[in-house]
């Protein structure tokens, strides 16, 4: 039939007992049949996935574990232009149904945004923030762009955290001469680690104002003795920005674990560049980037109960530690081209 306007995207509607369930055609294909004598008929096979029954008291889709029977009547669902309402996030192409999101569950369940660089992950990303926050749930971007502080700044107090910056960097800077004889005391980590989670557990209380908090690991010298010390000599290496970021995750979850466990989301990290702050072995620059990540993955993993939860921001799937990403139960997949992502979703 060529009366119909049917595009990928459209929905259809069969029968499946006695509920109306909803597909959505994916892909379709033209295909060309002999019959007798030479003669041919052309017919198009139109692909769908179910979707579900759409339940409009909780304004979601309901699954159901069965197919139509054969020669189930498919009827073109009517095509209806909508204008999305604030609580929504989006809306199936050409119809009024919305897709709405809970802001606790995207934080206590982890999130990832995944596309190519230019299609809009980072405003996606500071829309979600901003849903958070608007809920009572405290944001900690750790971004290597700075974007978030200017396109935040609403919600961002920009003279307190160039004050406990600036605290950071002279603890972490003066590392640089600080020789031990035990190793894992030299360097600028541990007091670094202490006073990171100091700034994170004033953050988290209940009695503070703030409601995001933004940093940048690639900003920050923190030193690490590699050696023991001979003649008051020691090697010493700069953490990388890995590194760093296991620092601020683990240190957030040490801070919540203090406050007790919880139902809802107390508190999200938003990994920006995530590939650069939470890399899959493949990727990885340093081997030492190798246990910071796995330091990284393991916090997230144990922060649903205490109300901790993460939103994944990357235009490289591949490059992502898998332990962390295969545990965001939100995915919004944008325009992806690599088959390593592919194959993830």
């Amino acid at each position: 039939r060529s009366d119909l306007d049917v595009r990928l995207g459209s929905l259809v509607e069969v029968g499946i007992g006695k509920q109306t369930v909803l597909y959505q055609i994916i892909d379709g294909l033209t295909k060309e049949e002999i019959l007798q004598q030479k003669n041919s008929r052309g017919y198009v096979h139109a692909h769908a996935k179910k979707i579900g029954s759409w339940s409009a008291t909780r304004s979601s889709f309901d699954s159901v574990p069965w197919l139509p029977q054969p020669n189930e009547a498919v009827l073109l669902a009517p095509h209806t232009e909508k204008q999305p309402e604030k609580d929504e996030v989006g809306h199936l192409p050409g119809t009024s149904y919305p897709v709405c999101i809970d802001p606790h569950l995207l934080v206590t369940h982890n999130a990832a945004v995944l596309g190519i660089l230019g299609v809009g992950k980072t405003f996606l990303a500071i829309e979600l923030v901003e849903r958070m926050v608007a809920a009572g749930i405290k944001v900690i971007c750790i971004d290597l762009t700075n974007q978030y502080a200017t396109e935040l700044s609403a919600f961002h107090d920009a003279a307190a955290e160039k004050s406990q910056f600036d605290e950071l960097q002279k603890i972490g800077e003066t590392g640089k001469s600080n020789v031990s004889k035990h190793v894992e005391e030299g360097g600028s980590v541990r007091e670094f680690t202490d006073k990171v989670r100091d700034h994170i557990k004033a953050f988290l209380d209940s009695t503070h104002d703030g409601k995001l908090k933004i940093l940048n690991p690639a900003q920050f010298t923190v030193w690490r003795q590699d050696s023991k010390p001979y003649q008051d000599q020691a090697s010493m290496a700069t953490l990388t920005p890995c590194e760093i970021t296991r620092i601020f995750t683990e240190a957030t979850l040490l801070v919540l674990q203090e406050q007790g466990m919880s139902d809802k989301a107390r508190c999200c990290l938003v990994y920006e560049e995530a590939h650069s702050l939470i890399p899959e072995w493949i990727a990885v620059a340093s081997e030492g980037d190798k246990t910071a990540t796995n330091g990284t993955a393991k916090a997230i993993l144990q922060g649903r109960k205490f109300g901790l939860g993460c939103l994944v921001i990357t235009q490289r799937t591949a490059n992502v530690t898998k332990s962390i990403l295969s545990q965001c139960n939100t995915v919004f997949a944008l325009r992806v081209f690599d088959a390593t992502g592919m194959e993830f979703l």
